[in-house]
């Protein structure tokens, strides 16, 4: 069967806990508990906006340029 918008599934990823900071660069980060297309990175999302529904608001950061805030 061909994979149509009608019967394609896709996982969506849940938060982890905690809201990070990039070193220099954004704030207010939830980490996700989705694997990253480059081995040793780790995929955050902004925590006040729809990354739930918009994949395309997700990306790939290295973890060592991360801040725990909470």
């Amino acid at each position: 069967m061909e994979p149509t918008m009608t019967n394609l599934t896709m996982s969506i990823p849940t938060a982890l806990p905690g809201v990070w900071r990039e070193r220099g660069g954004l704030d207010g980060l939830i980490r996700l508990d989705e694997s990253p297309v480059t081995p040793g990175m780790v995929v955050v999302a902004k925590q006040d906006e729809p990354w739930q529904e918009k994949p395309e608001l997700r990306w790939q950061v290295w973890p060592e340029g991360l801040e725990a805030v909470s």
